[in-house]
């Protein structure tokens, strides 16, 4: 895991990203949506107060929510807890294009901790297509 500030300060947080969708009753599949999980892999709790994405090179948020999952914030992990949230891809890709990130950009997870911590996980977003796709 990268580290956003250097090496050992703060708690150890791990953060991860996917794409997927939810299965609905009578075979129905939702949107397409970004999953995101952050895992406590330290000794002690860690309360997440922010989650948001960036663009890289930009600390700007371009997306804050609504994230749906397992908590609201604030939220206290105990260790070895994880928690998963998610965004609709187009939603999270139309913020990035009003923005001005268009193709596939180098984008963030920021999840910040209540000590001012930072944790980031980069990945790429599928902009121009992810607005492409036909709503449910």
């Amino acid at each position: 895991m990268r580290r956003a500030f250097g090496g050992g300060g703060g708690p150890d947080l791990r953060l991860s990203q996917s794409l997927g969708a939810f299965a609905g009753p009578g075979g129905d599949i939702s949107p397409l949506h970004v999953f995101f999980e952050a895992t406590n892999a330290g000794s002690e709790e860690v309360e997440v107060v922010r989650v948001y994405v960036s663009a890289k090179g930009d600390p700007r948020p371009v997306y804050e929510g609504p994230f749906g999952g397992d908590h609201a914030l604030p939220f206290t992990l105990a260790p070895g807890e994880s928690s998963r949230f998610h965004a609709r891809a187009k939603a999270l890709a139309g913020n990035l294009k009003r923005a001005g990130h268009g193709g596939r950009p180098r984008v963030r997870l920021v999840v910040e901790d209540a000590s001012g911590n930072r944790r980031e996980k980069a990945f790429r977003l599928r902009v121009d297509e992810y607005l492409d796709l036909k709503d449910e």
